[in-house]
């Protein structure tokens, strides 16, 4: 009888803690502070993460997820060859679920699609 409540205590406890992911929102691409978020789990070695830029130094930028620890809180810059910077974007991340959600606003991704179609052509990308 000990035996059998030993196992099922083993059992329980390897579910419940092989079951923890941390859940995020997470947001492809958005601009200012407009994203379409949809939710999703990280892997064991990723936390939430946001990341707020700027592109072409006048358009901001923000994407939400996942991210491996070790590419948290840092800035990344992605330049053409010719030294000329496309965005900077610098990344936080948090460790509890959701947390990574701020001061969003979702809409549908109807509204998402104008909106970049709207930037290209402001852009003159076509």
């Amino acid at each position: 009888m000990k035996g059998d409540i030993l196992i099922v205590c083993v059992i329980f406890m390897s579910w419940f803690c092989s079951g923890q992911t941390l859940k995020c929102f997470r947001c492809d691409l958005g601009f200012w502070d407009l994203c379409y978020t949809t939710k999703s789990n990280c892997s064991n070695d990723e936390l939430c993460s946001v990341g707020i830029g700027k592109a072409a130094t006048v358009l901001d930028i923000k994407v939400m997820g996942c991210l491996a620890i070790d590419q948290c809180n840092k800035t990344t810059v992605v330049e053409f060859p010719a030294n000329k910077t496309i965005y900077t974007m610098k990344t936080t991340c948090c460790e509890e679920d959701f947390c990574n959600a701020g001061p969003t606003v979702q809409f549908s991704l109807t509204s998402l699609l104008f909106t970049l179609l709207l930037i290209a052509q402001m852009l003159g990308l076509f």
